[in-house]
């Protein structure tokens, strides 16, 4: 099952050195008349929410129509104008391929006769979103306005008529983003029903421009079910730092309605690591639909809510002024095994030492892995061909290379000149720091747990 209202509809990913902001708000209608004519538009944005999505998988996915006649043919069935039916397109875009409108769970109550038809109805087409548009003043279908002091909400019905609907929005919120809401930007704006039928919520999102440094080192973040291992390397003399885990069991123990304030928590953490270091943040994108194991191992994969982990990391990264960005890891762990032999490291700590090689040196990592070309933030390119893996004289040349470079490290560390001096990560509430050197490692080992 998966309910179609999620409000993250547009993402930041093209605009690195911004992330989004959401500003909670509500609405108040004051007359009979507007109550019914709001109720009319969110049976016909749901209407054609639903039509883009069913014509998109029937046709457009097939090759026998294309985006542009979807929304036409959309925009005659409902009446709505092309800007609300391409608002709807976008909401269902990335939708997979089989999706009950307005949650399973209100489908089995009304299949048990627990709700009626017209509460079925309004839960079915509970949202109205249109997106911002700079040259039409920061919206045109659901705009802020302001009279006598007072803002507005413009909602556009149709036929050359709005409503006008009182918007209540924090004081904070006003005084730190009233600038953002002027109509010199573009700003986005969800009208959702409550199921209870007891009033609306408004959430508006902006785009914030924030001041991004790029830092002198980069860490590197291996995604696995239950941690997170990190490599932390010089990106002028590609030396290691430091490597670590952040442990994220609680995120599949914990319950869904306390899973984000966690989320929130290892993102912090992570944010906190590269203000330490000065270092850009480099996300490992998983690839979880082709993940084959035993069943608990599956389950337990499938549950990290990966795409909510990778969205707040770089939200708070880059609210914080930390560059942060989504890469491939493909081959990693594979590059990672080898490397566990070299280092005496786990799997997995070698897998973000081979992510940190990937980004750094990506000519390293081909010798052994036997990548044709650099995935980047997208899905694997080049696939390896039958009987063309990494053997011979390329993986010998590579591990001759590995050995002479830990060697070299080794020594370095021995002389007291691996890290220069480099200072202890400062105490944070509610973080477990232990710190500790290995003669036979040149590595700072960081453990990180959530509590």
């Amino acid at each position: 099952m998966v309910k179609s209202t999620n409000t993250n509809f547009i993402r930041c990913d093209a605009f690195p050195d911004m992330y989004e902001l959401t500003l909670p708000a509500s609405i108040e209608l004051s007359e009979e008349e507007e109550e019914k004519a709001l109720q009319n538009l969110f049976f016909a944005f749901g209407k054609a929410r639903r039509l883009c999505y069913s014509l998109r998988q029937k046709y457009e996915l097939k090759g026998r129509m294309s985006k542009s006649e979807i929304i036409k043919r959309v925009q005659e069935l409902t009446g709505l104008n092309s800007r609300y039916v391409k608002d709807a397109y976008a909401t269902i875009e990335n939708l997979p391929a089989h999706v009950t409108f307005g949650g399973l769970k209100n489908q089995r109550l009304r299949e048990k006769g627990k709700i009626t038809r017209e509460e079925y109805k309004k839960r079915r087409n509970s949202i109205i979103y249109a997106r911002g548009d700079k040259s039409r003043k920061g919206n045109l279908n659901l705009r802020i306005v302001e009279i006598a002091d007072e803002k507005y909400l413009r909602v556009n019905i149709g036929d050359r008529k709005w409503l006008l609907l009182k918007l209540f929005i924090t004081h904070k919120y006003m005084k730190k983003y009233a600038e953002y809401l002027d109509g010199s930007r573009p700003y986005s704006v969800l009208i959702k029903r409550k199921d209870d039928d007891e009033g609306y919520d408004v959430r508006i999102t902006i785009r914030v421009e924030n001041d991004v440094n790029e830092g002198t080192k980069l860490i590197a973040l291996d995604m696995n079910k239950s941690h997170i291992d990190f490599c932390v390397m010089d990106k002028n003399t590609k030396d290691i730092v430091a490597i670590g885990k952040i442990n994220t069991s609680e995120l599949q123990n914990t319950r869904s309605d306390k899973r984000e304030h966690q989320i929130k928590k290892v993102a912090h953490k992570v944010k906190n690591l590269a203000k330490h270091f000065n270092a850009d943040v480099f996300i490992g994108k998983l690839r979880t639909s082709n993940f084959k194991s035993h069943r608990k191992a599956n389950r337990m994969v499938h549950q990290m809510p990966h795409l909510k982990l990778r969205k707040w990391i770089k939200h708070i990264c880059v609210k914080n002024g930390v560059k942060c960005e989504e890469r491939s890891e493909a081959y990693t762990t594979k590059v990672g095994r080898m490397l566990s032999l070299l280092l005496g490291l786990d799997v997995h700590k070698c897998a973000a030492i081979a992510f940190a090689l990937k980004l750094l040196d990506f000519h390293v990592f081909k010798l052994l892995s036997g990548v044709s070309s650099n995935e980047g933030d997208g899905s694997l390119r080049g696939r390896r061909r039958r009987g063309s893996s990494p053997t011979g004289t390329a993986q010998h040349d590579f591990r001759i290379r590995m050995k002479c470079w830990a060697a070299m490290m080794n020594a370095l560390l021995l002389r007291g000149e691996a890290f220069g001096g480099y200072p202890e990560m400062p105490g944070i509430r509610g973080l477990l720091l232990t710190s500790r050197f290995k003669a036979s490692l040149p590595f700072h080992m960081v453990n990180i747990k959530i509590w």
